[in-house]
């Protein structure tokens, strides 16, 4: 028996985004208002502000799929939509085929989808099946940032995950382009600092990275000096 995915109800959605929605939200006091609504969520921004936020419409059950219905329009829909259901169904969480449709996508996506599901995948599937899948997407990852990946392989608490995000920092760190300056965020070098810290979260020990943290936190990219501070300075008080 197929069982629904269970939504948030309309006065928590008020409570956690005002009274406007979904014609605007309010996150953190300021108004962002609908700016783009899809299939399967919307968007909000402030152009003030420069804040974004997508808001999956799983949420609030305006919309809906299972997994007949995926399979059945996985083929017609294009690459934005099937990105855009990925970043979104994490909402399904309840439904009981939500992992079967999770192993839709890993047998029929590609990279970019499987880091939109990835930590989905690791909350939602056997760990072994999960950390097996995700490896080997790390393993082969041909794009970055990878992080989400790496963030995914550290949730499944699975006992090689250590190694293996030891294994593609050590990858990461040889490539030439990991200096390279950038307007906005050098991803190489964002890969290098979510995985240090994804290691660390497993419980790794900060003395191992002291070194590859002090470079990173002088990376010729002002974007990446406080991707650097943001995510490592609980571990290194030296970067506050």
């Amino acid at each position: 028996m197929l069982i629904l995915a269970t939504f948030v109800n309309a006065e928590e959605i008020k409570q956690r985004f005002g009274e406007e929605y979904p014609i605007a939200v309010t996150i953190n006091g300021v108004k962002m208002p609908l700016s783009r609504e899809t299939r399967f969520s919307r968007s909000y921004d402030s152009k003030e502000s420069k804040m974004v936020t997508m808001i999956s419409r799983f949420m609030d059950g305006s919309a809906s799929l299972t997994l007949a219905e995926l399979e059945r329009d996985w083929p017609t829909m294009a690459g934005h939509e099937r990105l855009d259901y990925c970043h979104s169904c994490g909402w399904l969480h309840e439904q009981t085929d939500f992992p079967d449709m999770l192993r839709f996508v890993m047998k029929r996506g590609g990279q970019e989808e499987w880091s939109a599901i990835a930590s989905s995948i690791a909350a939602r599937l056997p760990q072994e099946e999960a950390f097996d899948f995700l490896a080997g997407v790390l393993q082969t990852a041909e794009l970055s940032p990878a992080s989400n990946i790496g963030q995914a392989i550290g949730l499944t608490k699975h006992p090689d995950a250590q190694n293996t995000l030891r294994s593609h920092l050590q990858s990461v760190w040889a490539r030439e382009s990991l200096w390279d300056d950038d307007k906005f965020l050098n991803w190489v070098a964002y890969d290098a600092t979510t995985c240090i810290a994804h290691l660390l979260d497993l419980g790794a020990s900060p003395r191992d990275f002291q070194e590859q943290v002090g470079k990173l936190s002088q990376h010729a990219c002002s974007g990446n000096r406080d991707s650097c501070r943001n995510f490592l300075s609980k571990h290194y008080s030296w970067l506050r």
